[in-house]
């Protein structure tokens, strides 16, 4: 048999609410509200960590409320950093489009380029075969008409690719 009256508390060990179970039908009606022994209690810490949903009081809240005027320059700083994100959205989307077109015209330039075929100079060839049928003194005159320096010892094969 249990003594009755009985004290039940609810909270912490630091911080709690008590009330005296006055017979066993009120104890049970008392636990099923959260009051336990208390032994039972739980520290501070411990019930901040795993705290249940209902049990706060009106000083849990003291600091969860932002003053309007705070709120506002929030919501304006917000709006700004909206804005110039939409702004440099845009300057990325006009720089991708302007990057497009230009690769485009690189390809359509580069295009024109590969086509483009020099024609073969054929007077090089005759004048090299030329060239080789003369002696190292003839080369040596051609090379002085047109300026070109040659050393006195270069034999034919040099002074024939000092003129090619």
């Amino acid at each position: 048999m249990r003594d009755f009256p009985k004290m039940l508390y609810l909270g912490t060990t630091q911080s709690y609410e008590h009330k005296s179970a006055q017979n066993e039908d009120h104890e049970i009606d008392l636990r099923e509200l959260g009051f336990v022994d208390f032994a039972e209690l739980s520290d501070e810490v411990n019930q901040m960590m795993g705290s249940a949903v209902g049990n706060a009081s009106s000083g849990d809240f003291k600091n969860a409320f932002v003053p309007v005027e705070q709120f506002d320059t929030v919501s304006e700083e917000l709006v700004q950093k909206e804005l110039q994100l939409n702004v440099a959205q845009t300057e990325r989307d006009q720089f991708k489009a302007d990057l497009d077109k230009a690769l485009e015209e690189n390809q359509q330039l580069q295009q024109i380029i590969d086509s483009y075929q020099p024609e073969p100079t054929t007077q090089t060839q005759p004048v090299a075969a030329g060239y080789n049928a003369m002696t190292s003194d003839q080369l040596r005159v051609i090379l002085d008409e047109k300026g070109i320096k040659y050393l006195a010892r270069d034999n034919k094969d040099t002074l024939l690719d000092l003129l090619r």
